[in-house]
């Protein structure tokens, strides 16, 4: 046995255990009746892991859905990317609305008038977020596609008409029909002059963004420009992304087919506050599971010392017989390792079949709920995804977790002294 296990020291080198550690591991994952306490807490453990991963998976998968919810809400109104030139103004901006609309990802490309005015309606006014477009392009917007936006009535397609959010209409007290005046201030320099415009109501959105909902009015982009009393023709263009996915690929091409002097931004270099919100609730609901997740890798840990105490006699007689420090590591690496993968495998597992059986799950708790319930509907139909790369640093991170805990059970293990330990059992 002694010559099996010198043999045996040459594959040390390659760190793999081999075909007596291998034994071991089988034999110490199973400590017999007098190693029952070690079983259970490393079961402990390992429904610890399994949890923990679990979690981990669902938490990414809900960030990310709500992160995409967000994103199409948003887009709904306007676009994914959008283009400006210097102090936002476009010099060309039909022949750069052709360019784009040929960029291959670009599903739409529409030119904008952006400023700000005033709405008031019997006395009652609002400040108001103008949006000037081209009547012909509008139905090329999501907002007035009817899927991802509430549009009642019609988009403002004739000269003198305008379409508001639900919210301002709300504070104005208008409905479909109703006449409101669009007022600017205009200075030229030495005189200061305030221009008012009357309007007819043709449409009212919701798209449950506040920020369209609270503030934003539509028009035809001349009739804005005889608000205004400016000759600016567009201030931006609204790009509508095939595949969300794929945006920095698109906006690279984006980027080769305009060249220079314009300004690109995303749907998240607009909203920077919400989208950092959502990052740093990810990263918070991330940590804790993470800590819960290192507690039961810890129960691991307490486990693997309560087996190598147990195993002590049977260590230092394997010693006696020419067995290395280095083999006994191994074995004990090898025995916590086990444990913790097999819990990581079974909730990744388990994670993944709750993120794909959701909408089963979401009709059941759903008849289960007496009376509608707008907050328990937001979750339920919460879309969830999780990346392949997010997955890998999950197992990565969990598994470097498994490995550190086992290390100080194992190097005691391997520091047992034969001579004081079989004089004394």
């Amino acid at each position: 046995m002694r010559s099996s296990f010198a043999a045996n020291a040459r594959n040390e080198g390659t760190g793999l255990p081999n075909r007596y550690e291998r034994l071991l591991i089988s034999r110490f994952l199973m400590p017999g009746i007098g190693g029952r306490m070690a079983l259970l807490i490393a079961a402990i453990g390992f429904a610890g892991v399994t949890i923990g991963v679990a979690s981990l998976v669902l938490v990414v998968s809900f960030m990310n859905g709500a992160e995409a919810r967000l994103a199409g809400q948003i887009a709904s109104v306007d676009g994914h990317v959008f283009v400006s030139g210097a102090r936002h103004r476009l010099v060309h901006p039909f022949q750069l609305e052709q360019k784009l609309a040929e960029v291959g990802g670009v599903k739409a490309a529409v030119a904008t008038l952006d400023r700000t005015g005033l709405i008031a309606v019997a006395g009652r006014s609002q400040a108001a977020d103008l949006q000037g477009l081209d009547p012909a392009k509008m139905s090329m917007l999501p907002l007035f596609q009817g899927t991802t936006a509430v549009v009642i009535g019609r988009p403002p397609g004739q000269p003198g008409t305008l379409a508001l959010g639900s919210d301002l209409a709300g504070r104005l007290g208008v409905g479909i029909g109703d006449h409101a005046a669009i007022a600017s201030i205009r200075y030229d320099g030495a005189n200061v002059s305030v221009a008012s415009y009357e309007f007819t109501v043709s449409g009212i959105f919701r798209t449950d963004v506040y920020a369209v909902d609270g503030r934003r009015v539509i028009m035809s982009a001349d009739d804005l420009r005889s608000v205004l009393g400016m000759s600016s023709v567009a201030t931006r263009i609204n790009v509508v992304l095939d595949d969300l996915d794929s945006q920095d690929t698109t906006l690279e091409a984006i980027r080769n087919a305009i060249g220079n002097g314009y300004e690109i931004a995303t749907l998240r270099d607009l909203n920077k506050a919400l989208f950092g919100a959502l990052d740093q609730e990810r990263l918070a609901m991330t940590v804790v599971i993470s800590i819960v997740t290192m507690i039961a890798l810890s129960n691991i840990m307490s486990s693997m010392v309560m087996l190598a105490r147990y195993k002590a006699r049977e260590i230092a007689i394997l010693r006696t017989m020419g067995m290395s420090r280095s083999s006994v590591a191994k074995v004990f690496v090898g025995v916590g390792a086990a444990m913790g993968l097999a819990g990581e495998a079974a909730g990744l597992g388990i994670g993944l079949a709750l993120k794909a059986a959701k909408d089963p799950l979401a009709e059941l708790v759903r008849g289960q709920v007496a009376g509608p319930s707008a907050e328990l509907d937001a979750l339920l139909t919460l879309p969830l995804a999780v990346t392949g790369a997010e997955i890998g640093w999950i197992v990565v991170i969990v598994a470097s977790g498994v490995v550190l805990s086992t290390l100080y059970p194992a190097l005691r293990a391997a520091g047992t002294d034969p001579a004081t330990v079989l004089r004394y059992t």
